[in-house]
């Protein structure tokens, strides 16, 4: 029997239920049929990582989920359930959290394995951090019957530090070392995001069993088109939260310097730096540097809305506080927009140590990375100043943003890594059962 996806809906919402105390047995037998051709695929995410979450509007997660809908029949468990109109459903879930949530796994984990259990389930998906969305999906493919893949998007050297906190935390730390990278190796297939991080994990864990395959970041090209034929308003655009990582205090005294050597400057920050403790420090800063009238702000919107925005700017801004290791290996999100909307990328930080960041934009010859101030803003006006200069990198920055289009980077996630681990699960089961 074929499953449309009608039938993973149905499905879902007597799933639905039956977290809410309808046992599965009601099922109706019609919905649990299987279709060789397609495999079902349940992604675990946390609801931070996944739309309606402002910090979530490019998700990777996401396109993965509206993209291989059109390939298979996917399923989203996260903290808020509804159907999508973009082809996959949602099973609501509260997944472990960060801290001492994971003390509630054991109860939770048999009421998840329930939920899921009448979806006939061929693949699960979990990415990393965090780590205990790794360990409920490794859990689930041994009770179902089903491989596990894990999407690795930072190593758990930088996201469990051990010479930061107190001597509990860092006990603490090293365990959740230990386990991801213990989980890492029980996943029948890995991916990951840049070079970097696939050479960092073949060291760290000898991982010679599979190979590590490499599926970048990117953006919706088609989307960010729109872009492109914006009128421009504004020299530069800050697109994001405003986090500490980011380094406010040297944005600021960036914005400083450049407004020095180009009075008429016009920045646009789209962000939700109105609503923070932080964001209100950063524009107490601006008025001490009489910045408020070269500086404007709209609310962070929906991804649909956001290329209307970033094409009312020459640049795109990106920084980053000095050595922060888990960002070392991988590129913002953010520099994959600016580059789809035609932006050459100005960038505070360091080339030499952010290495994925400059292959992506000083590599490419995409925008300017200085961890300066000063320089920077000599070298971005040297760039607003030069038209000729300017047009050529603007269209050098959307040819490389074009690269990564996320629609054809899910594809190939599908066809490299998705389909073949389940194919091959599925030859090695029926060895088995000959």
């Amino acid at each position: 029997m074929v499953i449309d996806r009608d039938t993973i809906l149905a499905m879902s919402e007597y799933a639905l239920s039956a977290s809410k105390g309808t046992p599965f047995s009601r099922i109706p037998k019609d919905l649990v049929g299987e279709d060789k051709g397609k495999p079902h695929i349940l992604i675990l995410v946390e609801q931070k990582h996944f739309p309606p979450s402002h910090k979530a509007a490019s998700s990777r997660i996401h396109s993965l989920a509206r993209y291989w809908s059109n390939l298979a029949y996917v399923t989203v468990v996260t903290d808020k359930s509804g159907n999508s109109d973009e082809g996959y459903s949602r099973i609501a879930f509260p997944l472990t959290g960060p801290r001492m949530d994971f003390l509630k796994l054991p109860s939770r984990f048999p009421k998840l394995l329930h939920l899921v259990r009448g979806l006939k389930v061929d693949v699960i998906f979990a990415s990393f951090p965090p780590t205990w969305q790794i360990l409920e999906g490794y859990l689930l493919s041994r009770r179902l019957g089903c491989p596990l893949v894990v999407d690795i998007r930072d190593l758990p050297a930088a996201m469990f530090p051990l010479k930061e906190g107190s001597f509990v935390r860092r006990i603490f730390n090293l365990s959740m070392r230990f386990v991801s990278y213990h989980l890492f190796c029980k996943a029948s297939r890995i991916a990951t995001v840049t070079d970097w991080l696939r050479k960092e994990l073949i060291k760290t864990l000898s991982y010679r069993r599979k190979p590590i395959f490499l599926i970048p970041n990117g953006s919706d090209v088609r989307l960010f088109e729109k872009a492109l034929r914006v009128k421009k308003e504004f020299d530069l655009v800050y697109s994001g939260t405003l986090i500490p990582v980011r380094n406010p205090v040297l944005m600021l005294k960036f914005l400083h310097c450049l407004r020095d050597i180009y009075p008429r400057l016009k920045v646009l920050f789209l962000s939700d730096i109105l609503e923070t403790a932080l964001g209100s420090q950063f524009i107490l800063g601006l008025r001490q540097f009489d910045l408020s009238k070269n500086v404007e702000f709209e609310r962070m919107t929906s991804l649909r809305q956001i290329p209307d925005y970033l094409g009312k700017a020459r640049l795109g801004i990106d920084s980053l506080f000095p050595e922060v290791y888990n960002h070392k290996g991988v590129a913002s999100a953010k520099d994959y927009e600016y580059l789809a909307a035609g932006l050459p990328v100005v960038g505070l930080l360091d080339p030499g140590f952010y290495v994925e960041t400059k292959r992506l934009i000083l590599d490419n010859g995409a925008g300017i990375l200085d961890p300066d101030p000063e320089s920077l803003a000599r070298k971005t006006v040297d760039l607003l100043k030069d038209p000729a200069r300017l047009r050529k990198m603007s269209k050098r920055a959307r040819e490389v943003g074009m690269r990564f289009d996320r629609k054809k980077l899910a594809e190939e996630y599908y066809y490299k890594v998705i389909l073949p681990c389940w194919k091959e699960f599925n030859e090695r089961q029926s060895i088995s059962d000959f």
